[in-house]
């Protein structure tokens, strides 16, 4: 018995039967849908249900149907830095030809943005996963001259700049705890 397919499953896909097999023929493609699970890194990424708005344009070529446009989302995740959390207007490019079932895409070598559908209806999701995923920041900061955390106690730098410890070279060490010793001494005399 096949899976029934949820209303979230649905919402990424598309008909084109009124251009399928019509080289030339197109379609804008704008709307909002709903964030699917997991779409980002264990950094940064877009929250399940957040806002997912596409600007498409579904053209008709001879192979399948090209998609292009962008997607636009807000992620969310921490600063690499300081771990503040961190918000970021994210506008990826969406590009992908969705190719017919008895078409062969080129032998380009290049499949990245290719991907099969049923001749009526195309499936969005993987293209806007691919398109967002890759379009995060590696590295996400809160600010780009972000000075972090302290290495040694893990204070917010940004708090404090004047932050600092004093090191003192382990071969110093001995010296220095009988420096200490003898001035609490000298306190103890007077």
């Amino acid at each position: 018995m096949p899976k029934a397919e949820s209303p979230r499953d649905q919402a990424f896909m598309v008909s084109v039967r009124d251009i399928a097999r019509k080289p030339g023929a197109h379609k804008p493609h704008a709307r909002t849908l709903p964030a699917p699970a997991v779409l980002g890194t264990e950094v940064i990424g877009v929250p399940e249900g957040s806002d997912l708005v596409l600007n498409l344009s579904l053209e008709s070529v001879s192979e399948g149907i090209w998609v292009s446009g962008t997607v636009t989302a807000e992620a969310v995740g921490e600063c690499a830095r300081c771990l503040d959390e961190v918000t970021e207007q994210v506008v990826a490019p969406v590009q992908g030809l969705f190719v017919y079932p008895d078409a062969r895409a080129g032998d380009s070598g290049d499949e990245a943005d290719v991907y099969d559908f049923d001749g009526e209806n195309l499936d969005l999701e993987e293209a806007i996963r691919d398109a967002l995923v890759t379009a995060l920041p590696f590295v996400p900061l809160c600010d780009p001259d972000c000075p972090g955390l302290c290495d040694q106690c893990g204070a917010r730098l940004a708090d404090d700049p004047k932050h600092h410890h004093d090191v003192v070279d382990p071969r110093w060490a001995a010296l220095d705890a009988l420096i200490d010793k003898e001035a609490l001494t000298d306190k103890k005399e007077n």
